[in-house]
C-alpha cells in the first residue's frame, strides 16, 4: 500500500515461510503438514504446472507424505521425476529413495543408486546396501543342484554295472570251457586199454618139445611179427600215457584257473551286490530329493503366485564393502595417515568393529582369525614385544570385498612420536578451493524435568561437547539447559533467521524422547512435557519443517534420546572407502558445496541408555572421545563408524543392544551433501 489512495496487488506468489513471516507480509498461512491436502496443491500445483522445478519437489513431498489423506507414491514419484530430469538434487534423491523401497513405482536399487550418484556426481564413488536374494531361492537351487548330481552318480554306476556284467559273462564261458577239456581228457585216460600180462614159461617136457619143434619153427616167424608188433604197440602205449599224463597236468592248471575265475566271480559278484545295494540307496535319496524338489517347485509356485500379487524382490546391486575401525587402543593420528597407540610389553588387547552389508566371512588381526559378535565387535590379543608392532586386522565379505585398518603398537619405553603430538594440535590440512563457511552450534542437555523422571547426563553431555565444538573446533555455541519447548523452538527459529548460505549448523539434543508407535514419529521432551499430554512435546516433523526452510548449507543433527531413530528412516548411498588423496580432495570440494540433512542419533526406534560411561552417556562419550582424538577433516560418514563402533562395544559390555545409526533426514532439504568437522577452523 503506498500513500492513502493506491493499492498495488501482486499474483499469488508459494513460499516456504513461518506462520509469523507469513503474517508480517501479508500472506495467507497454509500449514500444509496439518491441513487439506487440496490447500497445499492449491498454493503449489499451479506454480509446478509452469515447470518451476521447487515446487514441483514441494507438490512431490505433499503426495508422499500423504499430507490430510492417504500418501500417493505413484503421484509423488511422477513429480520427482519431473524436477529429478531438470537438474534438482532434492528431487533425485527423493526419487532414489522410492526406487530403494518400492513406493509407486518398481522396486530397484540399481534405479535408485544412479540417482543417488546423479545428486551427489557421477564421479563421486558411492555404493549402495542391498537386500540378499530370497531364502527360496537359494534353497531350490541347491535342491537342482543336488539333484544334478545324484543322476551324475547313478548314470556311472550303471555303467559300472553294465562292465561288471560283461566280465562276469566271459569269465563263465572261460570256466566252461576248460571243464569241457578236462573232460576230454578224462575220457581219452579211460580208452587206454591196460597192457597184457606176461606170459608163463613153457612146461619142461621133452617129447612135447621134440613135437613142436616144428610148430616153433613154423610160427618163429611168426613170433617175430608179433613181437615187432608188440613193441611198436608198447612204444604207442608210452605216448599215450605221456599224452595222457601231460593232459592230467593240463587238466589241473585248467581246474586251478577255473577256482581262480569262480574266486573272482564271487568278488565281483560281491561288488555287484554291494554296488546294487548302493544304486538302491541313491535311488531312495533320489526320490527323497525329487519329492522334496516337487515340494519346493509346489512352494516356489505359491510363493510366486504371492509374489506376483506384491512388488517384485528388490535387484543385487554392488554392495559396499567391509569397514573396520578400531575401539581400543585409542589411536591418535598422525599427518602420514599412521595410527600409533603404546602399549607394554607382553599381550595388548585389540578391540574393534566391522560392519559390512553383504556379510562377513572373516575378520582376522595379524593373520589369526577372530570372531565378531552379533553387532561387529572382535576381541583379539596380540603379543607385544620391545619396540613397534605393525598391526593389521583385515575383514572380508561374501562378495569378496577386503576392508584392513593398520596401525603401529609402541612400546611404552619407546619415546613418542612428535609428529603425532602435533597432529593432535595442529590445524588440519585443507585441499586448494575448499570453502567449508561458518560453523554454529545450538547444543540442548535437558536433566531436571518437572514431571517426568530426572535423568544424570545430559547437561554433562552438552556441556562438554559444547566446550569441544568450540575450542577444537571453532564453533559459536548456543547452550540450552533444561530448556522447555518455547526455548528450544525460539532458538530454533533464531537460527533460522540469522543464518545464511554460508553457515553450517550442528544441533545437538540430549534428554528425553517418546514415540508414536502410529506414525512412527520421534518426539523430543522439554523440561516441561507432561507424560499423557503432547501439548509440550515437539515432532520430529516440527523439527524437520525448521531444518527445511532454513538457508544453512549443510546442517548435521545430533540427537542422544531414545527412539531418537525416528529421524534417520531414510537411506541413501555410502561412500565408498579406499579413495586416493586426490578423490578425497575431489570428493571434499563437491560435497562441501552441497547442501545437507542429515542426523546421528545413538540408537534406532527404541530406548537407550542414560549414563554407562561416567559422567557421561555411553553414546556422548564416543562422540566426545572421538571428537577429541581426531586431527583431520572429519565428515559426517565417518564420525557414524567410530561413534557406532565404541557404542556398540561398551552397550554390548553392559549387556544392551544401542548402534547409533545415521542418515539423510527425510522432507528437510537434502542434497546429496556432507557435513564436515574442521579442528582448528
Amino acid at each position: 500500500m503506498l500513500g492513502q489512495r493506491s493499492t498495488y496487488v501482486s499474483a499469488r506468489r508459494p513460499a516456504r515461510l513461518t506462520a509469523r513471516d507469513c503474517q508480517i507480509r501479508g500472506g495467507e498461512y497454509v500449514a500444509y503438514d496439518r491441513a487439506d491436502l487440496r490447500s497445499a496443491l492449491g498454493a503449489w500445483k499451479p506454480l509446478a504446472d509452469s515447470g518451476d522445478l521447487e515446487a514441483q519437489v514441494i507438490v512431490g513431498e505433499i503426495y508422499e507424505r500423504g499430507m490430510g489423506v492417504a500418501p500417493d507414491y505413484g503421484q509423488a514419484a511422477h513429480w520427482y521425476r519431473l524436477a529429478a530430469d531438470g537438474g534438482s538434487r532434492r528431487a533425485q534423491i527423493n526419487l532414489g529413495h522410492l526406487h530403494e523401497t518400492g513406493q509407486g513405482v518398481t522396486r530397484d536399487p540399481a534405479v535408485a543408486l544412479d540417482w543417488y550418484r546423479r545428486a551427489a556426481g557421477r564421479d563421486v564413488p558411492i555404493e549402495l546396501d542391498a537386500v540378499p536374494p530370497p531364502a527360496m531361492a537359494v534353497e531350490t537351487t541347491a535342491v537342482a543342484a543336488r539333484t544334478l548330481e545324484l543322476e551324475a552318480s547313478l548314470e556311472q554306476l550303471r555303467a559300472e554295472l553294465s562292465a561288471a556284467k560283461q566280465a562276469v559273462a566271459a569269465s563263465t564261458s572261460h570256466a566252461a570251457e576248460a571243464e569241457q577239456r578236462a573232460q576230454e581228457a578224462e575220457r581219452l585216460l579211460a580208452a587206454v586199454p591196460p597192457p597184457a600180462p606176461a606170459a608163463p614159461p613153457p612146461p619142461d617136457r621133452t617129447a612135447e618139445i621134440a613135437a613142436l619143434q616144428q610148430e616153433l619153427a613154423t610160427r618163429a616167424e611168426d613170433a617175430r611179427v608179433l613181437a615187432r608188433e608188440l613193441d611198436a604197440a608198447r612204444r604207442s602205449i608210452v605216448e599215450r600215457q605221456e599224452a595222457l599224463a601231460q593232459a592230467s597236468q593240463n587238466t589241473e592248471a585248467a581246474r586251478a584257473a577255473a577256482a581262480e575265475e569262480r574266486r573272482k566271480l564271487d568278488e565281483v559278484n560281491a561288488r555287484l551286490l554291494a554296488r546294487e545295494s548302493e544304486l538302491v540307496a541313491q535311488r531312495q535319496e533320489s526320490e527323497r530329493l525329487g519329492r522334496a524338489l516337487a515340494d519346493a517347485a509346489a512352494l516356489a509356485a505359491t510363493r510366486q503366485a504371492e509374489l506376483e500379487r506384491q512388488p517384485q524382490p528388490a535387484p543385487m546391486v554392488a554392495m559396499a564393502g567391509p569397514e573396520v575401525v578400531i575401539v581400543e587402543p585409542a589411536l591418535t593420528r598422525t599427518r602420514d595417515i599412521v595410527a600409533v597407540a603404546t602399549a607394554a610389553v607382553g599381550e595388548r588387547r585389540v578391540v574393534g568393529r566391522v560392519t559390512a552389508p553383504a556379510g562377513v566371512v572373516s575378520v582376522t588381526v595379524n593373520d589369526r582369525t577372530v570372531e565378531p559378535n552379533e553387532f561387529g565387535v572382535f576381541t583379539a590379543n596380540v603379543p607385544m614385544a620391545a619396540g613397534e608392532l605393525p598391526v593389521l586386522v583385515a575383514a572380508v565379505d561374501r562378495q569378496g570385498k577386503r576392508g584392513e585398518a593398520r596401525f603401529l603398537l609402541r612400546a611404552e619405553t619407546a619415546p613418542a612420536a612428535p609428529v603425532a603430538q602435533a597432529a593432535v594440535t595442529g590445524r588440519a590440512a585443507r585441499p586448494a578451493g575448499v570453502q567449508f563457511g561458518t560453523y554454529h552450534a545450538l547444543i540442548i542437555g535437558n536433566n531436571d524435568y518437572r514431571t517426568l523422571p530426572d535423568l544424570a547426563s545430559p547437561v554433562n553431555d552438552a556441556t562438554d561437547l559444547a566446550r569441544m565444538l568450540e575450542k577444537r573446533y571453532g564453533f559459536r555455541t548456543t547452550l540450552l539447559l533444561n530448556a522447555d519447548r518455547y526455548q528450544i523452538l525460539s532458538a530454533l527459529n533464531a537460527m533460522r533467521e540469522t543464518l545464511t548460505e554460508k553457515d553450517n549448523l550442528l544441533i545437538y539434543y540430549a534428554g528425553h524422547g517418546e514415540l508414536d508407535e502410529v506414525n512412527q514419529r520421534g518426539h523430543w521432551l522439554p523440561v516441561d512435557a507432561e507424560r499423557d499430554s503432547t501439548a509440550n512435546w515437539i515432532p520430529s516433523t516440527a523439527v524437520t519443517d525448521i531444518l527445511n526452510i532454513m538457508r544453512a548449507r549443510q546442517i548435521l543433527l545430533v540427537a542422544d534420546s531414545c527412539y531418537s531413530g525416528a529421524l534417520t528412516r531414510s537411506s541413501v548411498g555410502r561412500l565408498s572407502a579406499g579413495m586416493t588423496d586426490e578423490e578425497r580432495a575431489h570428493w571434499l570440494r563437491t560435497m562441501a558445496t552441497r547442501r545437507s540433512r542429515t542426523a546421528l542419533t545413538s540408537g534406532g526406534l527404541a530406548p537407550v541408555m542414560d549414563a554407562g560411561a561416567g559422567r557421561h552417556s555411553v553414546f556422548a562419550k564416543a562422540l566426545l572421545d572421538v571428537l577429541g582424538a581426531n586431527a583431520e577433516i572429519l565428515d559426517g560418514q565417518r564420525l557414524h563408524r567410530e561413534v557406532a563402533a565404541r557404542v556398540a562395544y561398551a552397550a554390548a559390555n553392559l549387556r544392551f543392544n544401542q548402534v547409533p545409526e545415521y542418515a539423510p533426514i527425510r522432507f528437510a532439504g537434502h542434497e546429496a551433501g556432507e557435513f564436515f568437522l574442521v579442528p582448528g577452523s
